[in-house]
C-alpha cells in the first residue's frame, strides 16, 4: 500500500431492481484495491468509514508486510459526500482526471461484468450474497493486477493481465 489512494462510488442495480452504491479505494501506485463496500445511498458517514477501514489495512500493511506510509492521500471526484474528508482534517485532493482514472478503471473491470449479469443474480439475492461475490471478483482482480510480494524469498510476482 502506497498511502495514494483514489476513492470513486457508482450506483449499481443489484438486486431485485433495487440500486446500490459500490465504493472501492484503489491504491494508485500498485493498482490493488484493498478496500470496498455496498451502500444504499452516499454521503459523508460512509467517507467516515472509508478512512477507519483504510486505516486498518494500513495496520495490518505496516505490521505484515513491513510498509511505511509517511503520507496518506486520497484522490476523488466532486461529489458532494467527499467534502467530508475536509471535516475529518484528512489530506485529499479533487481530481477530475489522471490519477483518479485509476479508481474508474477499477470499476470498468467491475462494470463490464456485472452489466452481463443484471438479470443473473438470483432472484432470491440478498447484500450479503452480492458482498460475497464482490469479495471474490476483488480478490481474483487483485491477483491479476497487483504485484505480490514474497517477503521471505524476495520475489515480486507480477502477472501483468491487460485489463482491456
Amino acid at each position: 500500500m502506497s498511502g495514494v489512494y483514489a476513492i470513486d462510488e457508482a450506483k449499481v442495480r443489484l438486486i431485485k431492481g433495487q440500486y446500490y452504491y459500490v465504493w472501492i479505494v484503489r491504491d494508485v501506485k500498485t493498482k490493488g484495491i484493498p478496500f470496498f463496500m455496498i451502500t444504499s445511498v452516499r454521503s459523508g458517514v460512509h467517507v467516515l468509514v472509508v478512512l477507519v477501514s483504510m486505516k486498518r489495512a494500513e495496520e495490518i500493511a505496516r505490521r505484515v508486510f513491513k510498509v511505511r506510509m509517511d503520507k496518506v492521500i486520497y484522490l476523488h471526484d466532486e461529489a458532494t459526500a467527499y467534502n467530508a474528508f475536509s471535516w475529518l482534517n484528512v489530506e485529499h485532493e479533487k481530481v477530475i482526471f489522471n490519477e483518479r482514472d485509476y479508481a474508474e478503471q477499477g470499476f470498468r473491470s467491475l462494470k463490464h461484468r456485472l452489466a452481463s449479469m443484471d438479470f443473473h443474480f438470483p432472484w432470491n439475492s440478498n447484500k450479503l450474497t452480492i458482498v460475497r461475490w464482490l469479495s471474490t471478483f476483488f480478490l481474483i482482480y487483485n491477483i491479476l493486477y497487483t504485484p505480490t510480494y514474497l517477503l521471505d524469498k524476495e520475489v515480486i510476482i507480477n502477472v501483468n493481465v491487460s485489463n482491456e
